[in-house]
């Protein structure tokens, strides 16, 4: 209600300084007082943007806050979760005695083909992630990363293509270097200075579920390998295999299902999609428990990765900011 009296009383100072009496907007006039200096209308009119525009601020400030302190609190939880997870043995898992046993197989597979064969890729990143309780329109992301091997750290660009809001974005990130910080830039008329910040810091997650050291294939199939090796522990788990097509390519599905929420789960569904011919998977998608009996599970995330290309034999140049195919400013 105070902000919105604030932006009356502006719209009457609007209207008295720059409108021509044929197109002023009607206001009673008993907002305001009667022969107010022009300076005097100008300072009050910028005082009444500065209020309305920090309590806004400010209101989505907090916003921000509770959404990390929850996201922080989910990310304890599944650190906690995976931290001393029990490795198991590929013969072990032949066995079959878990659900879950086929699914570490065919994990391990892959993020052994990934770490053997692939030193880089660019792709296409959609993305939509549920931060506190708001699920975020989908983001779309061109993406250049090189794998972390022996002799090379992972790197992470990024260029954000949608929504309107952030594009025009690049963020830079290379493990272990720049202080292990990001380097970023907003764009369109936003693009005025270099943001330079901890990786997984405040700024660097306004926004995001996961820091930008948790981008990209060979990390999504480790932390995967990483759940299920925990949940192994457990039983009340179904798992589905299945051959689809994701991501404009045939995959294989893996679908598993915890149907009773328990406090040592993360997830009630989550799905991987792993590309048949290139064995890297292209899709990952999670649900949280119904809030009530009949109810749809709420998606907790999505990440698409299309387009992607192989080997493209990426340099140190696609990871500097100074590089002239960017447009980070001075």
């Amino acid at each position: 209600m105070i902000y919105g009296r604030h932006l009356l009383s502006c719209v009457v100072l609007w209207n008295s300084l720059f409108l021509p009496s044929r197109l002023k907007i009607f206001v009673d006039p008993s907002f305001v007082k009667p022969k107010m200096s022009r300076a005097k209308k100008i300072s009050l009119l910028v005082l009444g943007i500065v209020v309305i525009f920090g309590g806004w601020f400010a209101y989505n400030l907090q916003i921000e806050r509770n959404r990390q302190e929850q996201r922080e609190a989910d990310k304890r939880k599944r650190d906690q979760q995976t931290k001393n997870v029990e490795q198991v043995s590929d013969a072990e898992l032949t066995k079959n005695e878990h659900p879950l046993d086929s699914v570490l197989l065919l994990a391990r597979d892959s993020l052994n083909h990934i770490s053997e064969t692939i030193t880089d890729y660019t792709a296409t990143l959609t993305r939509q992630e549920r931060i506190g309780d708001l699920l975020s329109e989908p983001n779309r992301l061109r993406a250049k990363i090189r794998n972390e091997l022996e002799n090379q750290p992972l790197s992470v660009y990024v260029l954000f293509t949608q929504p309107a809001g952030v594009r025009g974005r690049e963020v830079i990130w290379v493990a272990g270097e720049n202080e292990n910080k990001i380097t970023a830039h907003e764009g369109g008329l936003l693009n005025l200075f270099r943001v330079v910040q901890p990786h997984d810091g405040f700024i660097a997650m306004m926004g995001n579920r996961y820091s930008i050291a948790e981008t990209g294939i060979q990390r999504l199939m480790g932390k995967l390998i990483q759940h299920a090796l925990h949940d192994r522990k457990y039983g009340e788990c179904e798992v589905q295999l299945s051959e689809v097509q994701s991501a404009g390519v045939a995959c294989r599905r893996i679908r598993v299902v915890h149907p009773i929420e328990r406090e040592h789960f993360i997830f009630h569904i989550v799905e991987v999609d792993i590309d048949l011919q290139r064995n890297i998977p292209v899709r990952l998608a999670s649900w949280m428990w119904p809030e009530t009996d009949g109810a749809e599970p709420p998606l907790t995330e999505e990440y698409i990765y299309t387009d992607i290309k192989l080997n493209v034999g990426l340099t140190n140049d696609d990871f500097n900011p100074d590089s002239e195919q960017y447009n980070y400013p001075d």
